[in-house]
């Protein structure tokens, strides 16, 4: 062996710089796949990072936007309840016929129906009376505390011809199903 290492000095050292660098990067390698996720991961929580740097900046603006819809939102509420309430609706009916001094009153409900958690229940409403009359009882639907949208109101006069009109009206109570508030 020594005569291999005084003939070939040169190519020793070569076998021997080339072992060393094949030692170093059996070494290295691991290393640089662990740099290389390192940096990915980096990145990736950098992108995160400016992700909730925009979120935090459009805070205040939301912020705002939250305080600005509050009064919308108990709007909402009051027109559309979160129960059907009938014994309320009626009783608000009742009262409003009542104080129009309206005759032949009648109001009579039909089947509920929900869409997308928002219910609402047909209504067909029916009287006579003196046309100011009949205008101030819709002025009074409208204050109600619920939303009642009117779908088709005729007007027609009375058969008798005393002046008074004959109201038929097809019009709809609103309110929320009990499990649409998870979804607001």
């Amino acid at each position: 062996m020594k005569k291999l290492i005084d003939q070939y000095p040169l190519a020793v050292f070569g076998l021997l710089l080339t072992a060393a660098a094949a030692l170093g990067a059996y070494q290295y390698y691991p290393v640089y796949q662990q740099r290389k996720a390192f940096q990915a991961l980096l990145a990736e929580e950098q992108s995160r990072m400016d992700e909730v740097k925009n979120c935090s900046e459009r805070l205040p603006m939301l912020h705002r936007q939250v305080k600005a819809l509050k009064p919308a939102a108990e709007q909402f509420q009051r027109y559309f309840p979160d129960e059907q309430g009938y014994s309320r609706l009626w009783q608000q009916m009742t009262e409003t016929l009542a104080r129009a001094e309206l005759s032949d009153q009648s109001v009579r409900p039909g089947e509920v129906s929900c869409e997308d958690g928002l219910c609402s229940i047909p209504l067909e409403i029916r009287c006579t009376g003196s046309f100011e009359k009949i205008f101030e009882l819709l002025q009074a639907f409208e204050r109600f505390e619920r939303l009642i949208r009117f779908e088709e109101i005729i007007f027609r006069n009375d058969e008798k011809m005393t002046g008074n009109l004959l109201l038929q009206a097809r019009a709809r109570a609103f309110y929320q199903s009990s499990g649409s508030k998870q979804n607001l």
